[in-house]
């Protein structure tokens, strides 16, 4: 089977291995679109390491449960952790990245990924980190990764998509935003969180774990959107269905500033004028690219035959009777600023203060 991946290499990097961001895409989402969306890119460019969007199969991802997405039954069975595994062993085999330095993120269906491979592959990653994702309530049991697991998690207080408080999805019923949270904390051994804020954010962070990990949760007073620096009428347009994007606040800064923390990358790097790394001719074992230069799709083509391993689904199968979970207590949170839309009614999990003229 042919997958494919976009790369982004800043245009001059110093010689040698760079770190790596792979970013995962939400269902029905193009990789190109997570791309703009996200500006991830910027930042790459100002701190110098690599990124790469994996492209899933018709827009979908095989997130570890027992459905595609969460909501089209598994028909067939595709590897697409070994598929993100394989874009790392393939960059790391041309000698652009360091494998020490690679991060993962997703969004939405991507963070659902990210999440399995958390539970999975903690080994292949120096942290995680997922947007507007809420775990199965298997992965109380059977999430066992080979080490503490620095994760980033960011939920929005109005998400229809993927409820803060928790829902049944169609192989796999999912705990809530602070249970979530709360279960990595609990497997990296971590002390008592402590609570900060930002703008529209409510940041709970576990420290003292286990061989230097940390969990950080961001309770967004926002929809089924990232937060940015700025938002703009294209975001405003989306939040009719998604929930409002909230500004002040960017995600990918806040995750990158988290990332750096493990694997010993570089603090920001000056790459002007500096020429980038040459590609060793030695073949990769999992892709063979086709050579495809920085920036544009790159068609990865399995060098063996041999069909994957089937993506088995940590989480057990769902019951339905309890299908939504009780409201979690007072919040400490303060009002949301008012949007130029309606907004849903919000979770349950979080009483809001009395809404500001």
């Amino acid at each position: 089977m042919q997958r494919e991946y976009i790369l982004h290499v800043p245009k001059q990097l110093p010689p040698g291995p760079r770190p790596l961001v792979i970013a995962l895409h939400g269902a029905l989402q193009p990789a190109s679109t997570m791309q703009r969306y996200l500006d991830l890119d910027a930042i790459a460019d100002r701190e110098g390491f690599i990124v790469a969007y994996p492209k899933g199969l018709n827009l979908l991802w095989n997130d570890g449960r027992s459905s595609i997405a969460g909501f089209i039954p598994l028909l067939y069975k595709r590897d697409d952790a070994q598929f993100v595994l394989s874009v790392l062993d393939t960059l790391e085999a041309e000698g652009r990245v360091d494998a020490s330095r690679a991060y993962l993120m997703g969004f939405s269906n991507g963070g659902f990924l990210t999440a399995f491979m958390a539970c999975r592959h903690a080994e292949r990653f120096a942290a995680f980190a997922t947007m507007m994702m809420t775990v199965p309530v298997g992965y109380a049991e059977s999430c066992k990764p080979a080490r503490p697991v620095p994760i980033l998690m960011m939920n929005g207080t109005y998400d229809p998509i993927v409820p803060m408080f928790g829902r049944p999805t169609p192989g796999a019923r999912l705990m809530s935003a602070d249970e979530s949270a709360a279960l990595f904390a609990r497997i990296d051994g971590c002390g008592a969180p402590q609570i900060a804020t930002k703008p529209h954010t409510r940041i709970t962070r576990w420290g003292d774990c286990k061989d230097g990990a940390s969990v950080a949760y961001y309770e967004i007073a926002g929809g089924h959107q990232p937060p940015a620096q700025s938002v703009d009428a294209v975001d405003a347009l989306a939040s009719v269905l998604l929930g409002p994007r909230r500004s002040g606040l960017d995600a990918p800064e806040e995750i990158w500033s988290f990332f750096k923390q493990y694997g010993g990358a570089p603090a920001g790097v000056e790459i002007a004028g500096a020429s980038p790394p040459p590609l060793p001719a030695s073949p990769v074992t999992a892709f063979a690219p086709t050579g495809a230069p920085a920036g544009m799709t790159v068609t990865a083509t399995p060098v063996s035959s041999a069909a994957p391993a089937a993506l088995q689904p940590l989480a057990r199968e769902p019951d339905y009777a309890e299908a939504w979970r009780t409201a979690l207590g007072p919040s400490q949170t303060s009002t949301p600023a008012p949007v130029p839309v309606p907004l849903p009614l919000p979770s349950p999990l979080r009483r809001t203060a009395s809404a500001q003229p």
